[in-house]
């Protein structure tokens, strides 16, 4: 099995099991982004922390653009990379509570489903393709 394989079925299981979370708990999701200038800041610093070390991760051992799945896996890195770095360098644009247009039940919904599509492909390209 080739990194491609792995990482995609790694990383679609993750935004397949978020996904659902962001669905089926969406009132637990409002709540954590209208309590986000709450946030403890050694926990957002190590959340920086993962999503850099997974983004940076996925990009040194996979930067490639060749097919769907290379290309879906690649930008996966990308995106873990720009939200790690927003913790580090824009930490109060994170920790920004749920204003209005922010954070509604909604967007937290319509993204879960994003998330399992984009999941959902990867996964099939990955366990399939």
């Amino acid at each position: 099995m080739d990194i491609t394989q792995t990482l995609g079925k790694i990383l679609s299981l993750y935004l397949m099991t978020a996904g659902v979370a962001f669905i089926v708990a969406t009132q637990f999701y409002l709540r954590l982004t209208q309590r986000a200038d709450r946030s403890d800041l050694m926990a957002v610093n190590i959340s920086g922390m993962l999503h850099l070390f997974i983004g940076f991760g996925v990009l040194v051992t996979h930067f490639e653009w060749g097919g769907a799945l290379e290309v879906l896996v690649t930008l996966m890195g990308i995106f873990f990379t720009i939200r790690g770095l927003s913790y580090y360098w824009v930490p109060q644009l994170v920790l920004r509570p749920a204003e209005q247009g922010r954070g509604s039940a909604l967007g937290l919904r319509v993204m879960g489903v994003a998330f399992v599509v984009y999941g959902g492909l990867m996964g099939y390209l990955s366990f399939f393709g």
